[in-house]
């Protein structure tokens, strides 16, 4: 109903108009399909199930910040929780941000089928943007919609018991946080244009996946801060009133202080600290939105002459690298068919933007929470220091994020119709197919994990015990991995997929204990073990023997009984007592 609605609104009008609407209804879909997370499967489940996540978890912040207020007349300071909630929202929105950049901008698919069609420019930048404020909006509206009741439930009665005076209240927080969630959001789009336009097409498509991964782990990192209220970089927010005190600068380039400052004026706070935050406030969603824009025109004047003027890369030390291949081939992939998997794996994950970017998020996802256990203790990465637990977990987040994110990306196809090569030419010996993917692992993953960490720790601590560290945790990486894809029976990017197998939505405390299970249980192990080096050889060779069961179990039992599968099997949609008549 809606949708015929919607579809004969859009047939009932012309020309620009008409354009405008259906392309900004492309470009809002577009946002919910990037290269991260898919949403074509059951679209609005998902983000109906996103928005009420956001809705409880903002709701929860702001109920524990505002707690105190149930029973403690509010005596002019409840600014502080407010700029703290302020700042969440606009951590989480920054997150949003980065997480959607690659669809954000119009890309070169945008670019190559809109430019032919009559479509002026000015149009298709008003529908980008229009599209933005919607999904904008509908983040807004999730972040808020909780939380806007719980600060009039603990606030309101302090200052009125008026009905009035809640309906205005209510309205002060939306305008200021939508302001703020607004700001930030296209800051980050902002800086993520200005980099664009900045580095260029070419290079910056090629930094891209680590640039995103950077703001990432730093979104991660911040919010991790956040929640655990360790200070590093900013003054903590109970010193707050004491930089008010004081007048203090900092106050006025913390960005969600100038929002808070907008609500109290907007409540009608007497108090004159806070009306030189309103100007900040507007002028910096202003400026953002209008820089957005020119970035975004900017960003079409390159694209245009990089569609124009595109060339081919050249490989660099042709020679050397072909030599070196040949003698890896030689040792470590003797078999034809292993070499043909072996190295279409490793293409396909250097060449798919889509899985180079997903595992890439992984990555980042390991990366902040990392710094969250290490930057608080500094002392821990001094030269010379005792190794540490935060220290001593870093690799074994690092390696299992790797593995699961391989885990993950290699079950989607990156060009499905590949697989018939591999129907055609499907031998007897199946192990050739599955220890592949180990290999690549092994070889392009942990193994050069693992090297550049032992320089690291090699660095901080002494030779020896950087080599048991490094060891052990390549050793327990192994062993994941094997447990991992213990019955892994497709060739990764090549079979067909079904999303939503995993069932994060009902398992995810599930995978969290796991998670964490595995990476203390497994450091205070190795705590033990530094302490008792000479109890390293035992647990290698217990390693050895587990992993060799592992094997012999695949040789002998599961591949010979177990078929490659090409084709995903979908879920029964709904299970019947009784028979179809």
């Amino acid at each position: 109903m809606r949708m015929a609605l919607r579809e004969s609104l859009i047939c009932s009008v012309r020309g620009d108009l008409k354009h405008f609407l259906v392309l900004t209804r492309h470009f809002y879909l577009r946002l919910f399909h990037n290269d991260v997370v898919s949403f074509g499967d059951q679209m609005q489940e998902k983000v109906i199930g996103a928005q009420a996540f956001l809705a409880v978890l903002c709701g929860h912040v702001s109920n524990v910040m505002l707690f105190r207020y149930a029973l403690l007349e509010d005596q002019g300071t409840s600014w502080v929780e407010k700029c703290y909630v302020t700042t969440f929202f606009m951590l989480l929105i920054g997150f949003i941000a980065v997480f959607e950049w690659d669809v954000i901008f119009p890309d070169t698919r945008d670019y190559a089928n809109l430019i032919p069609l009559p479509v002026k420019i000015r149009t298709l930048f008003l529908a980008k943007f229009a599209s933005l404020f919607l999904f904008v909006s509908l983040f807004a509206v999730a972040i808020n919609a909780i939380a806007v009741f719980t600060h009039a439930f603990y606030l309101v009665k302090w200052q009125s018991k008026s009905l009035s005076y809640g309906l205005s209240f209510m309205g002060a927080h939306l305008v200021a946080n939508f302001a703020a969630v607004f700001f930030f959001f296209f800051f980050n789009v902002l800086v993520i244009g200005l980099l664009m336009n900045i580095l260029g097409v070419r290079l910056f498509r090629r930094l891209s996946v680590y640039i995103r991964s950077a703001f990432l782990a730093a979104y991660i990192f911040f919010l991790g801060m956040y929640v655990t209220g360790t200070t590093l970089f900013v003054p903590s927010f109970d010193s707050f009133l004491e930089l008010k005190a004081r007048n203090a600068d900092f106050l006025f380039l913390f960005p969600p202080m100038w929002f808070t400052g907008l609500y109290e004026t907007l409540l009608g706070n007497s108090d004159a600290f806070f009306r030189p935050f309103v100007p900040l406030a507007v002028l910096s969603l202003v400026a953002t939105v209008g820089l957005f824009y020119v970035t975004m025109g900017l960003g079409y004047q390159r694209y245009l002459k990089h569609m124009a003027a595109s060339r081919a890369s050249r490989p660099y030390f042709k020679g050397l690298r072909s030599r070196f291949r040949a003698a890896f081939d030689a040792v470590f992939l003797p078999h034809p068919v292993q070499r043909a998997v072996f190295y279409f794996i490793e293409q396909t994950l250097r060449q798919s933007m889509f899985h180079k970017v997903r595992l890439a998020s992984f990555l980042a996802v390991a990366l902040g929470l990392i710094l969250v256990l290490v930057l608080p203790h500094p002392e821990a990465l001094s030269q010379g220091a005792r190794p540490s637990q935060s220290l001593l977990a870093a690799p074994l987040i690092l390696s299992f994020f790797l593995l699961i994110g391989i885990r993950g990306v290699s079950q989607i196809p990156s060009v499905y119709e590949a697989n018939w090569i591999f129907r055609l030419t499907e031998g007897r010996a199946k192990h050739h197919y599955f220890s592949s993917l180990r290999k690549v692992i092994l070889f392009r993953g942990l193994i050069p994990l693992f090297f550049l960490l032992g320089i690291f720790y090699t660095y901080i601590w002494d030779p020896v015990t950087a080599l048991y560290h490094c060891t052990y945790g390549c050793a327990v990486s192994i062993v994941l991995m094997e447990v991992l894809f213990l019955k892994q029976r497709k060739i990764p990017f090549t079979c067909s997929y079904l999303p939503g197998q995993e069932r994060i939505q009902l398992f995810w405390l599930a995978y969290i204990l796991a998670f964490l299970g595995y990476v203390f249980i497994l450091t205070d192990v190795e705590a033990a073990l530094l302490r008792r080096p000479a109890a390293f050889p035992y647990f290698f060779g217990a390693v050895l023997i587990l992993l060799t069961g592992i094997r012999v179990y695949l040789h002998l039992f599961l591949y010979k009984k177990t078929r490659i599968l090409y084709e995903e099997a979908p879920a029964a949609v709904m299970l019947s007592l009784q028979p179809y008549e």
